[in-house]
C-alpha cells in the first residue's frame, strides 16, 4: 500500500536515491530545458507590451542561457544525484529570478503572480527525482523568491500570494513523501527479484548471470581490465556425495563459499559456476597477488576443522586483460586441470605452465 511506510537502510539509501534520480533524470532535463525556453519566449510578450523592442528585458530573459548550457554539459558528464539534483533546483530558481528581474521593467506584473503558480508545477516534477527532504528545503526557498519579487516590484497582496504558494508547497511536499514511499516499495521489490535472479540459492554466491551484467552492452567483454581470475573446485567431490550423502555435499559447498568470503575483499566477485566449482574475479590485481589469494583460500580449506568432513581444493588462475571473458575462464580451467592431474591441493597459474 502507498501509505504503508517503507524504509530504506542507511547503507542502501544513497544507492536508492541514485536509482530514483537515474529513473527520472531525462524527465527533469526536459522540464529544465522547456522552462528556460519558455522564459526566453516571454521576451515576445515584453515587446508587445512595450509596443516595440523591449531592450530593458532582453538581458533578464536571455541570460538564462548561460546556466542552461552549464546544466546540459553537467548532465552529460556528471551522473551523481548529489550534484545534479541541487543543480536542477538552482535552474528552476534561476528561471524564477529571471522573471522577477524582467518584471521590474514591465508595467503589468499580474503575470508574475501566475508565473509563481506555474513554477510550482516545475518543482513538482523536479521533486520526483529528488530525496524528499531535499525537495522540501529547495522548494521552501520559493517563499524567498516571492518576498524578493515584492521588494523590487511592490505589488499588492503579497500576504495572499505567500499563503497560496505556502499551501501549494505543503501539498506538493506531501505528494513527494507519498511518491517516494511508493517508489521505495517498488525499488525493494525489484531488488528482491534481482537478488533471486543473480544469486545461487544454496550458497548466496552470484550465479552466471552476474557475469553478463558485468559485460559491456551486447558483448562478452567485461567492463574491467587487469583482473585476476581464480577458478577452483572441490577434489573428489563425487566420492564425498557417495560416502556421506548429498546433504553433506551441500554443506561442504556452503563451507567453501564461507571460506572464500573470508579470504576475499568486498569488491571481489564470487560466482558459482555449477556443482562444486567457483570463479572468483579480483579486480586490479596482478598475477602474483591473484596466486596469493588462491593460495590463501587453499590453505584455509586445508586447515579447516568446521566442515562436516575433510575436503581439499585445486585452484587454477590467470589474468584477464580484456576481450571475451570466456577465454580467460578457459585458461584458468586449463590451469585447474593441470593442478588436479599433477597434485591434489595445488594452486597453478596458467601463465606459469
Amino acid at each position: 500500500m502507498i501509505l504503508k511506510p517503507v524504509t530504506i537502510s542507511k547503507e542502501k539509501r544513497s544507492e536508492f536515491y541514485q536509482s530514483k534520480y537515474d529513473h527520472f533524470k531525462y524527465l527533469v532535463l526536459w522540464v529544465i530545458v522547456i522552462s528556460c525556453v519558455i522564459e526566453m519566449t516571454f521576451f515576445v510578450s515584453d515587446c508587445s507590451a512595450a509596443l516595440g523592442f523591449s531592450e530593458n528585458t532582453l538581458l533578464p530573459r536571455f541570460l538564462i542561457i548561460v546556466p542552461l548550457v552549464g546544466y546540459i554539459i553537467a548532465f552529460k558528464y556528471v551522473s551523481s544525484y548529489k550534484i545534479m539534483v541541487p543543480f536542477s533546483y538552482v535552474m528552476i530558481h534561476a528561471c524564477m529570478l529571471s522573471v522577477v528581474w524582467a518584471s521590474y521593467y514591465v508595467s503589468n506584473i499580474q503575470n508574475l503572480r501566475e508565473g509563481f503558480l506555474v513554477f510550482q508545477l516545475m518543482f513538482l516534477i523536479v521533486g520526483i527525482a529528488s530525496p524528499k527532504v531535499w525537495h522540501c528545503f529547495f522548494h521552501a526557498l520559493l517563499i524567498g523568491d516571492i518576498i524578493l519579487a515584492s521588494m523590487f516590484n511592490n505589488f499588492n497582496g503579497i500576504d495572499t500570494l505567500i499563503s497560496l504558494d505556502g499551501a501549494s508547497l505543503i501539498a506538493i511536499c506531501a505528494f513527494e513523501f507519498i511518491f517516494e514511499n511508493a517508489f521505495a516499495e517498488m525499488y525493494n521489490a525489484q531488488k528482491k527479484l534481482e537478488d533471486v535472479a543473480l544469486h545461487d540459492q544454496l550458497t548466496g554466491a552470484f550465479n552466471r548471470s552476474k557475469l553478463n551484467m558485468m559485460c559491456m552492452d551486447d558483448t562478452n567483454e567485461l567492463k574491467l581490465r587487469n583482473a585476476g581470475f581464480i577458478l577452483l573446485d572441490i577434489n573428489e567431490f563425487k566420492k564425498i556425495n557417495e560416502s556421506f550423502g548429498h546433504d553433506v555435499g551441500d554443506q561442504i559447498i556452503k563451507e567453501l563459499f564461507k571460506i572464500i568470503k573470508i579470504c576475499t575483499r568486498d569488491g571481489d566477485v564470487c560466482v558459482r559456476m555449477g556443482g562444486e566449482q567457483f570463479l572468483i574475479i579480483v579486480p586490479n590485481q596482478g598475477l602474483a597477488r591473484t596466486k596469493e589469494i588462491g593460495e590463501r583460500i587453499r590453505t584455509h580449506v586445508a586447515n579447516n576443522k568446521d566442515a562436516a568432513c575433510e575436503f581439499k581444493i585445486s585452484v587454477g588462475t590467470t589474468i584477464y586483460k580484456g576481450g571475451d571473458y570466456h577465454v580467460a575462464i578457459n585458461l584458468a580451467d586449463k590451469a585447474l586441470k593441470f593442478a588436479k592431474e599433477n597434485e591434489v591441493d595445488l594452486v597453478v597459474a596458467y601463465e606459469d605452465m
